[in-house]
């Protein structure tokens, strides 16, 4: 399996598409967003919280929380330039820009000395792989998060061995068909998904989490490979 590469995958077009697409890939896209919003209303009590993005993509997270909390403030980081691009434009659109800021690279890059209130890496970490980069990026998220601050997470999972990752990709296959993409870009698009993504289990991400410093893990969201789960740093 070859790297991935972020920037080069998630080119223009695909950045310009992201948004109608995603909806037709991802199982309860934007329920998962609201689902995320009540919990972020429950978890984070501060009134001027300090929210970090990683992975942004073209800013979903943070226009839904952006909205939803008036008094926040936000942080968007995304290696793919492309991608950057589309989300520093919604902000705009969204009138957001004065409290949402959006920077093209890694987390790694951004400033050690601030520190967030809540963290989201939504559909990022499953392109990661699992030879010490998975946690490493998970640690770099800890250390900018206040001590028992949230991290919400939601990634595809799967035993790469075993029988559910191959009856579930063929049920997701089956799900984007319903949803109307057209065969040749569901087939590309899943060749896409066998050569770039680095699944891991369940109990893995678990493991990666503890290991990271994060404590107490809740799931709350599942739909076919995907999971969702809010854990809290110690």
């Amino acid at each position: 399996m070859s790297e991935f590469d972020t920037t080069q995958h998630f080119d223009a077009q695909k950045a310009e598409a992201y948004d109608r697409v995603i909806r037709q890939v991802v199982p309860g896209y934007d329920v998962l967003h609201e689902m995320i919003k009540v919990l972020l209303t429950r978890y984070v009590t501060k009134t001027n919280a300090k929210l970090l993005s990683v992975g942004c993509g073209t800013g979903v997270e943070l226009i839904t929380m952006g909205h939803d909390f008036p008094d926040w403030s936000f942080v968007g980081v995304e290696p793919a330039p492309a991608m950057a691009s589309v989300a520093q434009a919604n902000m705009e659109i969204e009138q957001l820009s004065d409290r949402c800021e959006v920077y093209q690279g890694f987390v790694e890059d951004l400033d050690g000395d601030v520190e967030f209130d809540v963290a989201c890496l939504i559909l990022v970490m499953h392109f990661v792989p699992d030879d010490g980069s998975k946690e490493a990026l998970l640690r770099s998220i800890a250390s900018r998060l206040k001590p028992g601050a949230p991290l919400v997470l939601a990634d595809l999972h799967a035993e790469v061995e075993g029988e559910r990752l191959e009856k579930f990709l063929q049920i997701w296959r089956d799900w984007q068909l319903h949803k109307g993409m057209p065969e040749h870009i569901v087939d590309r698009g899943f060749e896409h998904v066998v050569r770039d993504i680095q699944f891991v289990s369940e109990e893995r991400i678990m493991e990666l989490l503890h290991s990271a410093g994060f404590k107490t893990v809740e799931p709350f969201y599942g739909a076919f490979l995907f999971g969702g789960w809010i854990a809290w740093k110690e």
